[in-house]
């Protein structure tokens, strides 16, 4: 399983469906954990409407075709999420082109991925960033601002707002430290830094899918 729904990676970014791609340097851990937890959190709130999303990952230095880590593995399914028949993706502007949300571990990937495809500036984050912004918007705000435009039972349509929604007002909402918007690379260290990483992951991913999906 590469995310929710068919694996097959679609030709362009669609209306009918709507792409959140996770990006890190190996997508060996940052990225495979937030890909299988946030397709877990869109299953938990939307059951079988969960299909209109598609979830995956890649590495901007990754090798294809590499499991995620052991301990990523026993991190995603310590918060109930399914790691099984996950396999590493290099990065490439083909894919990031289809992606209608880009989230990444750290600044230094949201600037590559930029630099690999321009179009992308305003629908890529890190992802504490998307979090932290849509919190402070405030998930109420944003369902306000979406309804004013958006049918409640169109979900892609609502995620595509959300997004434009969260783009306006990133430059109002700074962190408190820059490096806050920076998930650290748990490779090669112990199982309890990936349990630390993982959790910082799970927030965000939980506060990003509530403000795409969250019911108003």
């Amino acid at each position: 399983m590469r995310g929710v729904g068919d694996a097959a990676v679609e030709g362009q970014r669609t209306m009918s469906r709507f792409s959140i791609m996770f990006v890190c340097t190996g997508n060996l851990c940052r990225s495979p954990m937030a890909e299988r937890l946030a397709v877990a959190a869109l299953r938990r709130r939307l059951g079988p409407r969960a299909d209109l999303f598609r979830i995956h990952s890649a590495g901007t230095h990754a090798v294809s075709g590499w499991p995620m880590t052991t301990e990523a593995a026993a991190v995603v399914a310590a918060y109930g999420a399914d790691p099984a028949g996950f396999v590493s993706t290099e990065l490439t502007a083909d894919l990031i082109a289809e992606a209608d949300l880009v989230l990444t571990a750290t600044r230094a990937h949201r600037s590559q991925v930029v630099t690999l495809e321009p179009s992308a500036l305003r629908r890529v984050f890190t992802m504490t960033e998307f979090a932290r912004v849509a919190r402070e918007v405030g998930f109420a705000q944003i369902c306000r601002e979406v309804e004013e435009s958006v049918p409640a039972q169109d979900l892609v349509e609502r995620a595509h707002a959300v997004v434009a929604i969260v783009a306006r007002r990133r430059g109002t909402v700074r962190p408190t430290r820059p490096d806050e918007d920076d998930i650290a690379d748990p490779i090669g260290q112990p199982m309890a830094v990936y349990q630390s990483i993982g959790d910082v992951i799970a927030r965000a991913v939980d506060a990003s899918i509530t403000a795409l999906v969250g019911r108003c």
